[in-house]
């Protein structure tokens, strides 16, 4: 279920990464702009993953992996929908942080799935397939623009994001042991 809702998440990703900066050129943002809105984008997750790698490690992985990945799904198609530049800016700043604050808590949450013998060798695999399925999107992109318009494909991403996240949700998270307390018959016992 985990392997699905990556490789859909992908795909997502891949249609819409050749079309996005020019849709935000399109819709009146100046091409300063659009770099700094990714630079925005790309830093603010920084503050954002130490807190919910945290979070995550004490209430649980799902929670925070299928809420953002929910949210998310309904960023996507309110990008289309957004025609003024700067609430579109707000949106597009909005989306990156959420999608990219989620992605050690994911990542983290494979992990706990995986048997340790095998981690690296189903990361690499994921990887590897995730790179395949996003290189088919980048290429499908065009004629599915084509045929849906730029706005469709929006909303097929944010479908393809929603149906990922809801395959999330029939997920059971494996027993993790529990977290070890400070002063609990450790070294400093005694």
């Amino acid at each position: 279920m985990m392997l699905g809702s990556g490789l859909l998440g992908m795909a997502a990703s891949g249609l819409l990464n050749p079309v996005m900066p020019l849709y935000l050129r399109e819709r009146g943002l100046g091409f300063q702009e659009i770099g700094a809105l990714y630079t925005v984008g790309a830093l603010l997750p920084i503050f954002v993953q130490p807190v919910l790698g945290a979070l995550s490690d004490r209430h649980g992985r799902k929670p925070f992996v299928v809420g953002l990945s929910l949210v998310t799904s309904l960023m996507v198609p309110a990008v289309a929908l957004v025609d003024d530049p700067q609430p579109l800016a707000a949106v597009m700043i909005l989306k990156m942080l959420l999608s990219r604050s989620a992605a050690p808590v994911s990542n983290a949450m494979v992990a706990d799935f995986a048997p340790a013998r095998q981690r690296a060798t189903l990361f690499a695999l994921l990887d590897a397939t995730s790179n395949l399925v996003f290189v088919a999107a980048l290429f499908a992109s065009s004629a599915v623009i084509r045929a849906l318009s730029v706005a469709g494909t929006f909303f097929l991403a944010g479908g393809l994001f929603l149906a990922g996240s809801l395959l999330l949700l029939g997920l059971d998270e494996p027993a993790r042991p529990p977290r070890a307390e400070a002063g609990r018959g450790g070294a400093g016992a005694g």
